[in-house]
């Protein structure tokens, strides 16, 4: 058997889970992006159903949310003659491939996983499958062909992993040509989008490198009594300052910096990360060993809720349904403008000169006006007696009029849901096609021959 030709246009791959309905961080990070790719390639994308049960336990929710995932795709311009669109458990190939990429797919490349590790730090116990997501998610990009995968820089470790999984299954198995083609990553060019409230909380999120051995005696480093002593160290830190004095991370930064020393002396920090977040993961730290340092992830509640400065401006917290600061991509009416008038801003009078840049209002109404629109938008802001309120209610038109086209786009598509059902049956047969090619190469390299029956 021989491998497919790679097409003179690369084919393209993304996914995304149907967790939750989609809201305008989706829409400005991912899927605006991939509705323009259309042009760039031959594109296959996919409702990730499959993965979606690492954390969705309800059998009707998933099934709502998978279906708003098609509705959102189709009515934002996905074209299903151009675009392979499928939901991915109507591919079963891509299980199969999984088991044949896991028997060669060591523990230590999936425990080396970042997504995993992080949840493993803040206490979630991990199933078998979200631990082995990773090799679901090679199965994914191989089974296809794929050239590119367009994704956050967050996720190009999976893209390298299926990369190692793809290159560990050729040295197993060699054949000519080889089953897989190596995908890229194309690292996504999507906008951060704010939610509706400021980065703030009251745990902070400790990330530190220290060396092994202490300075004063050359004694390892006890991690554990380290943790508890920095905690300590921030107890204090929150005790000796009042609110005034204390109301961002930097502030609190700053402190502990110029108090470390003398808390915890003879240790010495190689590098350190502090933020907020809104929840406590749990208190077990999470220790990397590396090549001349250890890596320490923990967490410290405060007494307080302190917000995330950059170069003293506040920080508008991405778009997240865990935050619960989103803005649905078809909210309009009343829903939208409560979401839109509860927007956080600073406290300032009417008459005072306001800053755009630190602003989230500005920020959103940034996604949908032109250049001179925002250039007028900013002048307002700096002359002053323009006031957060007619900030937000010209963002409130202007996000009605921009997705006026796609809600009612949605509204014809609901009306006939054959047609969406139609989509993905003609998108899953096109999808298993090439999945049943692959699958078919790689039982062969493998011994194991074609399917019977």
């Amino acid at each position: 058997m021989s491998a497919a030709p790679t097409p003179s246009r690369p084919r393209i791959l993304s996914g995304v889970q149907p967790s939750g309905s989609l809201h305008l961080g989706n829409y400005f990070g991912a899927i605006r992006h991939h509705i323009a790719m259309q042009d760039d390639g031959e594109c296959f994308f996919f409702i990730a159903d499959y993965h979606a049960l690492t954390t969705v336990r309800d059998p009707d929710a998933l099934r709502a949310h998978t279906q708003d995932v098609a509705l959102t795709y189709l009515a934002l311009g996905l074209d299903p003659v151009r675009t392979t669109f499928y939901r991915q458990s109507d591919v079963p190939e891509v299980c199969e491939l999984t088991w044949l990429l896991e028997t060669v797919t060591g523990m230590g490349l999936l425990e080396r996983a970042h997504s995993y590790k992080e949840k493993v730090a803040r206490g979630i116990t991990p199933s078998v499958g979200l631990f082995t997501y990773p090799a679901l998610m090679a199965a994914d990009i191989l089974a296809p062909q794929a050239d590119l995968v367009p994704v956050g820089q967050d996720q190009d470790q999976h893209v390298e992993m299926t990369r190692d999984m793809a290159q560990l299954f050729h040295g197993a198995f060699p054949s000519d040509p080889p089953v897989f083609r190596l995908p890229r990553s194309k690292i996504g060019e999507g906008a951060r989008v704010p939610g509706t409230t400021f980065d703030k909380g009251a745990i902070l999120q400790v990330v530190t490198a220290v060396e092994p051995r202490r300075r004063d005696d050359g004694q390892l480093v006890d991690i554990d009594a380290y943790v508890a002593g920095f905690r300590r160290l921030v107890a204090e830190t929150l005790a000796a300052a009042n609110d005034e004095e204390l109301r961002s991370t930097e502030e609190l930064a700053a402190r502990i910096e110029a108090a470390h020393d003398s808390h915890l002396p003879g240790i010495a920090v190689a590098e350190r990360f502090l933020r907020v977040v809104a929840e406590h993961p749990g208190e077990r730290p999470l220790v990397t060993p590396r090549d001349k340092t250890i890596g320490v992830e923990f967490y410290c509640p405060l007494d307080r809720t302190l917000f995330l400065t950059r170069e003293g401006r506040r920080v508008a917290a991405k778009m997240s349904k865990s935050h619960g600061n989103t803005i649905g991509i078809f909210e309009s009416g009343k829903p939208l403008k409560k979401k839109v008038m509860g927007i956080e801003t600073r406290l300032c009078e009417l008459a005072d000169p306001l800053d755009p840049d630190e602003d989230i209002v500005f920020q959103l109404y940034a996604l949908f006006a032109d250049r001179n629109e925002q250039d007028e938008m900013r002048d307002r802001y700096r002359a002053g007696g323009f006031g957060f309120g007619n900030a937000k209610k010209a963002l409130l038109a202007k996000i009605e009029e921009s997705m006026e086209p796609f809600r009612r786009r949605r509204e014809e598509l609901e009306a006939d849901p054959g047609y969406v059902d139609d989509v993905l049956a003609d998108g899953a047969r096109r999808a298993r096609a090439v999945a049943r090619d692959t699958l078919d190469r790689a039982r062969a390299a493998c011994g194991l021959g074609a399917v019977r029956g």
